[in-house]
């Protein structure tokens, strides 16, 4: 088990401890002297001390990299560029082998294993320090169980068949083998430590300041990655029972509830923050649109943008100030000591040269007037807010989300009253302080979306109201009236399934979801064949029959456990994709 999860004993965790003192606190680490287990766990400070290191673990560079890596990499969002290293480009080119380093799994099993260990000994402490009180230990209690659903969540998705570690390694004497449970297995702990886990954080909002609100795990956070655990569930289940998805309708029911929940918190919360920055609505960008403005959307003010250069609603978003709005979980990220190197990785591009690993595809970088472009429209506003349009060369789209900041607004007379947008900021590169987002509203409207799309409950109205939900978050990025050429419109259930998975794609590119929508489109369908023949044509430009003939299986779209684990842990089962004898020569 030590050599499996690698995973540290309290021992080791406790040589560091944190405190809790400053805005940004909760994620700066302080080092002590290596502090023996009976002298620990006496105050509610040794408590937030081994809170906090579970959350500066989960902004490590081992952790926030493999948010792209595991999300977005295999998807028609990206492709390589000579830059690409090696490990990355195996992956990229479904070469997967259990000797890439990132089929190492053992950050999360880090993170799991530091949150159980402060479940088995935070309430041990309500006996030592009158000062940590059963409310205290609720909130500690509910973000440990948040956290570790999070990360077992993401194991699922990338690995499938995976251990669950619910009991703390303590010492090295425990044998802690454990067998693989199945994704559905998995699943179940995950919701169940979810729902425990909302009952007991804070509410949304509640910290007072958004380092807290954003970074911490908090009502709306728990509810959004139940939601999305439940669309995979359904997946899951569709899947295994090789069904139509009927099966599935009380999962999307749920989902349904959980989104409608936070969306309804978001109202609260976005009226607050507007009374709290003294701004009104008729200062915001809606170009008028009722339904945009009835959902929790970000927005600005300006006349009319043009979808040629960076929108400042996506800068504000994603760059220029972090813990927007419209955010529900950030990975908090600074220039002093959290740095954001996977954007310093991965994305933008320097002085002109395309020295980043990714660009974006060009499917995502043409303009809208073209038909092999995902924005179809010429309005909307994210095709060049997320893709630079101004690369070394036509038709290499550096990657903008995340990279581009410090946008202003200037009048263009020549373009009836339009106004256009600047970068005012010529980066080199270093993106150090851009935190990640995990969870936004959209993400949540969309995952809505999904779910309704899927259970298609005409009683409860399903197909209007998913219908509803796409158009509001189109309609922010195409603000100021859609012709109708650019308009949306579904013919049916199938057609509006594959119209949310586009949007998602539109709204959500370069975020660590698009990869995982598309396995959960093939579990649906139980097979791979639909989700290449989206995917291959837009990232691939040769060898596309042998890509299709590597990921034919569904297994082939889960990552292998690493070799060095499989040789030393018996009780683990390799994929059996990457099973064979042959695997290395077939690849």
């Amino acid at each position: 088990m030590k050599k499996t999860f690698k995973i540290f004993s309290i021992a080791t965790l406790t040589a560091v401890v944190l405190t809790m003192t400053g805005c940004t606190d909760f994620l700066t680490i302080y080092p002590t002297d290596k502090v023996v287990l009976e002298d620990f766990w006496k105050n509610k400070a040794d408590v937030n001390g081994m809170v906090a290191n579970s959350y500066k673990n989960l902004v490590s560079d081992a952790f926030v990299k493999r948010v792209f890596v595991y999300g977005e990499l295999r998807s028609d969002d990206v492709i390589e560029t000579t830059h690409i290293g090696t490990d990355l480009k195996y992956i990229n080119n479904a070469n997967l082998l259990a000797t890439n380093g990132y089929c190492d799994w053992s950050i999360y099993y880090k993170i799991i294993n530091n949150c159980n260990i402060v479940l088995h000994f935070a309430p041990q402490v309500l006996e030592e320090d009158p000062d940590f009180t059963q409310g205290d230990l609720d909130v500690v209690r509910g973000e440990m169980l948040a956290m570790r659903a999070l990360c077992h969540f993401y194991l699922v998705r990338t690995f499938r068949d995976i251990p669950l570690l619910k009991e703390a390694k303590i010492d090295d004497s425990q044998d802690l083998n454990i067998k693989q449970s199945t994704p559905l297995e998995a699943l179940d702990f995950i919701l169940a430590d979810l729902k425990e886990a909302e009952s007991l954080v804070l509410p949304s909002g509640s910290y007072n300041n958004e380092t807290y609100n954003k970074g911490r795990f908090t009502a709306d956070a728990v509810r959004a990655i139940r939601a999305d655990a439940l669309l995979w569930k359904a997946a899951f289940t569709q899947f295994q029972s090789k069904s139509d998805g009927s099966d599935c309708y009380d999962f999307y029911t749920e989902c349904i509830d959980y989104c409608e929940r936070i969306i309804a918190d978001r109202k609260q919360y976005l009226i607050d923050w507007k009374k709290k920055n003294n701004i009104g609505m008729e200062e915001e960008q809606t170009g008028g649109n009722a339904l945009v403005a009835s959902y929790p959307l970000e927005t600005h003010p300006a006349t009319k943008a043009l979808a040629s250069s960076h929108d400042e609603t996506y800068v504000k978003i994603f760059t220029d100030k972090n813990n927007r709005k419209e955010s529900i979980l950030e990975l908090q990220l600074d220039e002093d000591n959290n740095h954001n190197y996977a954007i310093c990785a991965f994305y933008g591009y320097e002085q002109g040269q395309s020295s980043m690993p990714f660009m974006a595809s060009s499917y995502l970088g043409k303009k809208g007037s073209d038909e092999n472009s995902l924005y179809e429209g010429k309005t909307d506003l994210r095709r060049a807010s997320y893709t630079d349009q101004h690369g070394p060369e036509e038709d290499v789209f550096p990657i903008a989300k995340y990279t581009t900041r410090l946008t202003r607004v200037a009048p263009n007379s020549s373009s009836e009253g339009q106004a256009e947008y600047y970068n005012t900021n010529s980066d080199d590169g270093r993106y150090y302080w851009q935190n990640v987002i995990l969870y936004r509203i959209t993400d949540v409207m969309l995952m809505e979306a999904e779910a309704r799309a899927f259970r298609a409950d005409s009683v409860k109205n399903d197909l209007p109201e998913a219908f509803k939900l796409v158009k509001a978050v189109y309609y922010r990025s195409n603000p100021w009236g859609v012709s109708p050429k650019d308009s949306i419109k579904y013919s049916g259930t199938a057609n509006l399934q594959e119209m949310v998975l586009k949007e998602r794609q539109r709204e959500l590119c370069f975020e660590g979801k698009r990869w995982f929508d598309l396995v959960r489109m093939a579990l649906r369908d139980g097979s791979t064949n639909n989700m290449l023949n989206i995917m291959v044509p837009h990232k691939y430009e040769s060898n596309q029959s042998a890509i299709k003939s590597k990921m034919a299986s569904i297994d082939a779209l889960f990552f292998p456990i690493a070799e060095s684990v499989i040789k030393t842990d018996t009780m683990l089962v390799q994929n059996s994709v990457w099973n064979k004898k042959d695997v290395i020569s077939k690849n």
